[in-house]
């Protein structure tokens, strides 16, 4: 009730308005969404094209990669670049975050159509200095936290990052492979049956380095759990 009514009072104060065309009412009007291109359907390891964004079969032999599938609806541009900005440093926008996933709904209920184990959704966890200190939110939180709403599932934190890394975007690609290496850890007191599937949320990708290593993690604890992505976009470079 009262993140409802916080809501409002910041809307009020702060009205949304178009990244692309400044139009007032949202941070993406409906004229505009129509010029985001959807991703195609690839393999997220070899970029082949795959159906429903599976891993194909020849890259599920590889064995560092723990990942089934990862879902992009939309390729990356300055419009969803705007989008993730105002999403990460958007302070005064944590109330009324300006990415609302009406596209990631449907596109997990496309997905996940006939899906008979359990659904947990969980984000990518920021170090606590960075949220604490930093930031004081978590973007890929509030993403995750939106989507369970709106599908009516279980939102949890399964992996803690207990190394504090260098930010992936000052990367380069090779550095981006490494730099999470050996970073998060199964979160205490996670109790899962094994046969749950688990949705990992993030703004964005380019290496998938991120997901991947945190379905490393599940997997050494859970190796039955089936471990799928979602994005935003991908950085295609």
């Amino acid at each position: 009730m009262h993140s409802t009514l916080l809501a409002r009072l910041i809307h009020r104060c702060f009205p949304s308005h178009c990244i692309s065309c400044n139009k007032q009412g949202e941070y993406l009007c409906k004229s505009c969404k129509r010029n985001l291109l959807p991703h195609p359907e690839i393999c997220p390891l070899c970029h082949r094209f795959s159906a429903n964004y599976e891993t194909c079969l020849d890259c599920k032999s590889e064995k560092n990669w723990h990942l089934e599938w990862i879902i992009i609806p939309f390729c990356y541009s300055n419009e969803i670049k705007k989008l993730i900005l105002k999403l990460k440093y958007g302070h005064s926008h944590v109330e009324n975050p300006p990415v609302k996933g009406e596209r990631w709904v449907r596109q997990v209920r496309t997905k996940q159509g006939g899906l008979k184990s359990k659904l947990v959704i969980s984000f990518v966890p920021a170090h606590r200095y960075r949220k604490y200190f930093t930031k004081w939110y978590n973007q890929s939180e509030l993403l995750a936290k939106n989507l369970a709403k709106k599908l009516w599932v279980h939102c949890s934190q399964l992996v803690e990052k207990k190394k504090h890394t260098k930010s992936q975007a000052k990367l380069d690609r090779k550095a981006r492979l490494t730099n999470l290496q050996k970073a998060f850890v199964l979160k205490e007191n996670i109790h899962l049956n094994g046969m749950e599937t688990v949705l990992l949320i993030d703004d964005v990708t380019t290496t998938w380095s991120t997901l991947n290593q945190m379905a490393k993690v599940i997997k050494k604890d859970y190796p039955k759990v089936k471990v799928r992505g979602l994005v935003i976009a991908r950085h295609n470079w």
